[in-house]
């Protein structure tokens, strides 16, 4: 088989000592012998997920112990994330439209994956990165937070993509485990992440006192009073998941803040990330986020400060 690539012509040929690899190794590549400008190298093509970079390495010396010439990964695509740990850990790789060869020289271009790389996070990747910041840890495992979250594994798999196609976050596995991890602290990952992020309201309305249930936890301005100087409103403001709710229930004219509440419908379930029945900090933030009103900005700015200070 011949291919091109950047006017380079690249050879190749069936690897004949594949068998002599360990399983976990010969199980998860595609591996071809390669020349390119007379230069011999091996090719390694992952069959699934891509494995973490000191798995890369290990796996080119087991490699090079049984054929001693140059290995390159063949990757279907890359994030710049990803990129920037290869180059800086000298691992040889090609894609369409990007070759590092440093065994002949090196050819680079830019290549954006429009597959997932939107100006909004979905919801669901919205509630992962949530559940990525409030998780606390460097690194989480994608297993563990499918028992949590409300969606099917493809949904969920798609989240996990459009994260890492922000260039916020590295994916790989360890073992059979996904793992998400970022560089960046929580303020500053927080930061980066803004412009994906979308305001969890969907709807609002109000409701009678009475009507509010289990299902509902304290949000916008009645939220930031619990967890700031803020005065509380005399309009008290609930949220509630979008899905949970009648919506006919809701009025859309306020007659009376004695005896009615102003209800958000939101995008996801407020109560995943609530604290004592009031709406997690950071979602409070985003939807506020648009309000010019000096009070509400230093409220906001309180508690997000509070909840992103990095412990990690």
């Amino acid at each position: 088989m011949k291919t091109e690539v950047f006017g380079m012509t690249i050879n190749y040929n069936s690897w004949d000592k594949k068998q002599s690899l360990p399983l976990y190794i010969s199980g998860n590549y595609e591996i071809d012998e390669a020349v390119v400008s007379n230069n011999r190298f091996i090719v390694m093509s992952p069959i699934g997920d891509l494995p973490t970079l000191p798995a890369m390495k290990k796996h080119i010396e087991k490699v090079q112990e049984i054929d001693d010439v140059p290995v390159a990964f063949h990757l279907k695509n890359l994030s710049d994330y990803r990129r920037k740990g290869m180059l800086e850990s000298n691992i040889p790789f090609m894609t369409e439209k990007q070759i590092f060869f440093p065994f002949i020289g090196t050819l680079l271009m830019e290549e954006k994956n429009k597959n997932f790389y939107t100006d909004k996070f979905m919801f669901s990747t919205q509630q992962l990165f949530l559940m990525y910041l409030y998780n606390g840890q460097n690194r989480m495992y994608v297993a563990n937070v499918g028992k949590k979250l409300p969606y099917s594994a493809m949904t969920l798999s798609r989240a996990v993509k459009q994260l890492e196609a922000s260039d916020l976050f590295l994916v790989y596995k360890d073992g059979v485990n996904k793992v998400i991890e970022s560089k960046y602290d929580r303020r500053d990952l927080f930061e980066r992440a803004k412009p994906f992020l979308s305001n969890p309201v969907r709807k609002y309305g109000y409701i009678e006192k009475s009507m509010v249930d289990e299902n509902m936890v304290l949000a916008s301005e009645s939220a930031l009073a619990k967890n700031s100087m803020l005065n509380s409103p005399k309009l008290i403001t609930y949220a509630i998941d979008e899905q949970k709710i009648d919506k006919n229930q809701m009025k859309n004219e306020l007659v009376d803040p004695n005896k009615q509440v102003k209800l958000e419908l939101w995008g996801y379930n407020p109560k995943l990330f609530s604290d004592d029945h009031v709406a997690d900090s950071l979602s409070v933030a985003l939807s506020l986020r648009d309000i010019e009103d000096e009070r509400i900005e230093e409220a906001i700015e309180e508690c997000t400060e509070r909840e992103l200070n990095d412990k990690r």
